[in-house]
């Protein structure tokens, strides 16, 4: 249904509701049309006001907990949608489509729970590998230790975060690994490594030693 016929139909939902506020029995199932509406729309917020709604009539309408738990996903509230679609999903256990919502819902609150390594680094999903590598090249060279002997804990700190996000981004299987949500073998800093700047393979360590761009020293053996 195009948006424009959606906006309709929620502003309709919404006037008959008000003819007579009292009717519940027949607003519920009103709310619930809105709120479907609203969440295809991409309206969360008001589309999780109409579904609560729905729920205070009625609290065993599995299909207002469904669309309460898709209009927590468009707010970011994962926990929240994982928690009604759970319920949903209990009360509906051969739905495969409730299924199959609340594995999107559990895939998303595990997402946003990990390190946004983009974010670390300063670039956008859509960056190229150069832009990454640029990226990566200033901030080492910002937080390394030897730049930072007065606050030498937070640098290390930095510097390790820092190449970690460069290991999945600078490395196109495991950007695309991470970019489809799939889980990335946790390598650690001391499992097998890289080197933007030189030949690939080698173990990272914090042995700052041999040359560095800018006149300061970095080593990986």
């Amino acid at each position: 249904m195009e948006k424009g016929k959606l906006r309709m139909a929620a502003e309709d939902f919404k006037a008959a509701i008000q003819l007579d506020s009292s009717h519940t029995a027949h607003n519920v199932h009103l709310y619930l049309g809105l709120c479907k509406a609203l969440v295809k729309l991409g309206r969360g917020k008001d589309a999780l006001e109409s579904c609560t709604s729905a729920l205070e009539i009625n609290e065993e309408l599995v299909e207002a907990l469904v669309q309460r738990g898709e209009a927590k996903l468009l707010t970011e509230d994962w926990e929240g949608a994982v928690s009604d679609l759970k319920i949903a999903f209990q009360k509906s256990p051969q739905d495969m489509d409730i299924r199959e919502a609340l594995m999107k819902a559990e895939r998303s609150l595990k997402l946003s729970k990990r390190k946004d390594w983009y974010k670390v680094l300063g670039v956008s999903k859509t960056s190229s590998i150069a832009e990454i590598k640029r990226a990566y090249k200033k901030l080492a060279l910002q937080w390394h230790p030897d730049k930072n002997t007065d606050n030498m804990e937070e640098a290390e700190a930095k510097f390790r975060e820092v190449a970690e996000a460069y290991e999945v981004l600078g490395d196109d299987e495991k950007r695309m690994k991470y970019d489809r949500g799939e889980d990335i073998e946790e390598t650690g800093m001391g499992s097998g490594g890289f080197n933007p700047f030189g030949g690939g393979g080698q173990q990272f360590t914090f042995h700052f030693e041999g040359g560095f761009p800018d006149g300061f020293h970095y080593g990986f053996q």
